[in-house]
């Protein structure tokens, strides 16, 4: 999840040391089996790849078992303070982690692809900021680069699927709540979090994630210069449609 502003930062920073309990239930090693799909679709044979809103660095480091050279940025330093420790302890050099904002990247066009996974673009709550972060992209890819994304859907954040728990669940250590409405004028969805932690305490965040234009994105992606390749149904190659709940998008620059 991308943090564009101190605020999210702020936000992330606070859950960064329960990050990856809560996502422990996140199949990892089939979202980057269906990056590699991805990039053997579109006959990409990537060296270097940037990994934007890293988080923990999850997918940055069984990306880099795969050989790939590997830079993970993100803006909550407490994030990415986890991320070096699970390289080290791992023993993945092939991995470099940078705190830095997706709409400012300062970085040289060096890479062969981009990703943004786990909806970290819909926390881009303006237009105008997506367009930055595409541009941002844009220059940090070598000509050919790739760029694939994923956004929940308008059907995601209109419908609340957001909305969930994890009570039932007796093996998990940290315990959540989150309540998702949506306010259909500015096409932004409010999720309040509710954590409650081992010891007994319970922390509250809220978090926001703007519900793109499907036909926006396309608009804004080529504005930044970037071919549309295809908009897919999460995990397949089939075609994103008006249900889609998670749709990945795949760009290239000339």
């Amino acid at each position: 999840m991308e943090r564009n502003t101190q605020t999210f930062a702020d936000q992330f920073d606070k859950v960064a040391p329960y990050y990856d309990e809560i996502m422990s239930v996140v199949p990892y090693h089939q979202w980057v089996q269906y990056l590699r799909r991805l990039f053997k679709r579109f006959g990409w044979k990537p060296r270097r790849i940037l990994d934007l809103a890293t988080g923990t660095g999850t997918v940055a480091l069984l990306l880099a078992e795969h050989g790939y050279r590997i830079t993970g940025v993100d803006l909550s330093e407490p994030m990415l303070t986890i991320a070096r420790r699970k390289a080290a302890e791992a023993g993945v050099g092939d991995v470099t982690f940078l705190c830095q904002d997706a709409t400012r990247l300062d970085l040289p066009p060096s890479f062969d692809v981009v990703i943004s996974l786990f909806d970290s673009l819909n926390y881009i709550l303006t237009s105008k900021g997506l367009r930055d972060a595409f541009a941002s992209v844009y220059r940090a890819l070598t000509p050919g680069g790739g760029f694939i994304f994923d956004l929940n859907s308008e059907f995601t954040l209109e419908h609340n699927l957001f909305s969930q728990d994890n009570l039932w669940d007796a093996d998990a250590d940290v315990k959540h709540v989150w309540k998702a409405r949506y306010n259909a004028h500015t096409r932004i969805a409010t999720v309040e979090m509710l954590f409650y932690l081992p010891n007994g305490g319970v922390f509250r965040e809220i978090h926001l994630e703007r519900a793109h234009r499907h036909t926006d994105v396309i608009t804004f992606l080529r504005q930044a210069g970037f071919e549309f390749l295809d908009a897919y149904d999460a995990y397949t190659f089939l075609p994103a449609g008006k249900r889609s709940e998670r749709i990945f998008y795949v760009a290239r620059k000339p």
